[in-house]
């Protein structure tokens, strides 16, 4: 409360720093138009209340101000500080308010609007007379504007960093594509001595039986050159006898015999050469479209066909239990890259086993709304924490240098992200593994 300040005269009698203007009294049609400007102003709060709190009158602004304090579907609104017990208690002077200064509002949680106004005592009642503080009004729009600009500054900051963002996914994907032809060319190197050998036993065949058979035209060609000089000479008796040695000393009926065999056993060669060529073609779909209807079956089979000197040279048994599947609209040569990396895993998962004690079983059944593929291993199993982690990009359990670590997670990529499939793996150590692949009939993915 701001007490009123007086200073003495020479007289002794007290007198104020200001002289307070003439009291003009409001009467009539004045009045009564200030009256109903004042009820209905805003930018007033005026309100008569008990001391207990309980409103007796309100303007506008007072209205609003109680009903809004405490914001949308808060608490009413209330006076806080000072509080109504606080004002009741203070002992008037006459003409003068019984308090002058700031008034809070708000719901008992928080204070929602500081006013600057008076209050009045009216017999028991309080009148208070309330005004927004326009020097505070300037410093929160300044606060606000400050804060508006903060906000501005944040969202360019914002526009900024989500560019920056997005060239990092690019960069990612980029990098991404780069680690699956990593791993696929990964997959590769490892089977590259296995076809190697395969395509360089066939090639040495061909390359002894072209040998030979050149050896036995050179000594065709000699018989009959010196049969052409006999008959030149003439002499029928010398021509039939010459035929006869000739036919002794080259052994045609074995020539006869054994071309035969080179021959066919040539084309042999050849055609398993060019099985492997056909089977890595198909392994890496070189010449199919991305996506196109597959047989399934023909994909597992290429692939096999690739990862044969790999299990062969680990001694693994593979099993197809194979049911009646539709033909699929998938990427036959991404799913060709699931499969050899699962056979791949398994065949290193059953070298415990000992060299022919590992088996690979991959079965194939409809199940009406997907198509399912399971391939079980009794290899060495996984524990629960490893097989927890098996999707994780570069989490390996082989040796440094043995594996890079992306082989089930781009696996996962392909089946779960391209073909919206399923693969899970469920996994015990000493026994082995089994993993699932669900892929979707529907082209809707």
């Amino acid at each position: 409360m701001n007490p009123r300040e007086t200073r003495r005269t020479g007289e002794g009698r007290e007198s104020s720093l200001a002289s307070p203007p003439p009291r003009q009294e409001l009467s009539g049609r004045v009045a009564e138009l200030a009256g109903s400007f004042v009820m209905g102003t805003m930018a007033l709060a005026i309100g008569v209340f008990a001391p207990d709190g309980a409103t007796r009158l309100e303007n506008r602004g007072m209205r609003r101000l109680l009903d809004g304090a405490g914001g949308p579907g808060g608490a009413p609104a209330r006076l806080l500080s000072p509080g109504f017990a606080q004002l009741a208690a203070v002992v008037p002077h006459r003409d003068a308010p019984i308090y002058r200064g700031l008034l809070n509002f708000g719901d008992l949680r928080s204070i929602a609007h500081s006013l600057r106004g008076e209050v009045w005592r009216l017999g028991d009642d309080l009148l208070i007379v309330a005004e927004f503080d326009v020097v505070e009004l300037e410093r929160v729009l300044g606060a606000v504007s400050a804060l508006n600009s903060k906000i501005t500054n944040l969202q360019r900051r914002l526009v900024s960093e989500q560019k920056a963002l997005e060239r990092s996914l690019d960069e990612l994907r980029a990098t991404q594509s780069m680690l699956v032809h990593s791993e696929k060319m990964n997959a590769l190197g490892k089977l590259a001595a296995g076809v190697a050998h395969e395509i360089n036993n066939p090639l040495a065949f061909v390359r002894s039986n072209v040998h030979t058979l050149g050896a036995s035209f050179a000594r065709l060609l000699a018989a009959y050159e010196a049969l052409e000089r006999a008959a030149l000479r003439g002499g029928a008796g010398d021509v039939a006898a010459l035929a006869g040695r000739l036919r002794e000393e080259i052994d045609l009926e074995f020539l006869r015999e054994d071309t035969g065999d080179l021959v066919k056993g040539t084309l042999g060669g050849l055609a398993r050469v060019q099985k492997i060529v056909e089977d890595l073609r198909t392994f890496a779909r070189l010449d199919h479209a991305e996506e196109e209807l597959c047989d399934l079956r023909e994909s597992l089979e290429s692939t096999l066909a690739i990862a044969g000197p790999t299990l062969k040279s680990s001694g693994v048994q593979v099993t197809l239990e194979w049911g009646e599947l539709p033909r699929l609209r998938c990427k036959p040569g991404e799913l060709s890259q699931v499969f050899l990396n699962l056979l791949i895993n398994a065949a290193q998962a059953v070298e415990f086993r000992g060299k022919g004690s590992g088996r690979v079983v991959i079965r194939a059944r409809d199940e009406g709304h997907c198509v399912a593929l399971e391939f079980e291993d009794n290899g060495a199993g996984m524990t629960p924490d490893v097989l927890g982690r098996i999707f994780d990009p570069f989490f390996t359990t082989k040796p440094v240098g043995q594996g890079t670590g992306l082989g089930l997670t781009i696996s996962h990529k392909i089946v779960v992200d391209q073909h919206g499939g399923t693969i899970a793996a469920r996994s015990t150590p000493g026994v082995g593994s089994t993993f699932t692949i669900t892929l979707p009939k529907g082209l809707d993915r």
